[in-house]
């Protein structure tokens, strides 16, 4: 699936709730930084990046579905616009200082020292989108 470009920008400028699903099926929030990149075949994923297995990795390495948020700061609407996808997710092993990199640097500028030089090789987590919906440009 494709995003629109107001989803693409509002991704690119606010951080996410991602919920994977616990071992008793209740819901595991975390709130994270994504970024939307192109596959091979032409649709957009969402990726993040881990620098350790914490609780969210090990949920999706036994159970991919996911649901990401992602609210507006616009408050010019009585509705505060959000952007909600569906998806399912698999697990990656490294990757995650470089996107880390990546992300700190468009959104804080050069020089924030994060990660720090010695980072683990973390974990990507990669969602195919499955479902959009929500309040704003991006709702179909």
């Amino acid at each position: 699936m494709k995003l629109n470009d107001a989803a693409r920008v509002l991704i690119g400028s606010s951080p996410a709730t991602l919920v994977t699903i616990n071992r008793d099926g209740s819901p595991q929030l975390s709130v994270v930084w994504i970024v939307v990149q192109r596959t091979a075949d032409g649709d957009d994923e969402l990726v993040t990046a881990h620098l350790s297995e914490y609780q969210k990795i090990r949920n999706i390495r036994r159970d991919p579905r996911v649901a990401v948020t992602f609210v507006s700061t616009d408050r010019s609407r009585p509705f505060t616009p959000y952007l909600s996808i569906k998806g399912t997710a698999r697990v990656e092993e490294g990757g995650a200082p470089e996107l880390l990199v990546e992300l700190t640097t468009a959104l804080f500028g050069p020089g924030t020292n994060f990660p720090p030089p010695d980072a683990p090789p973390g974990y990507l987590t990669r969602i195919t989108i499955e479902k959009v919906s929500g309040v704003g440009p991006w709702a179909p």
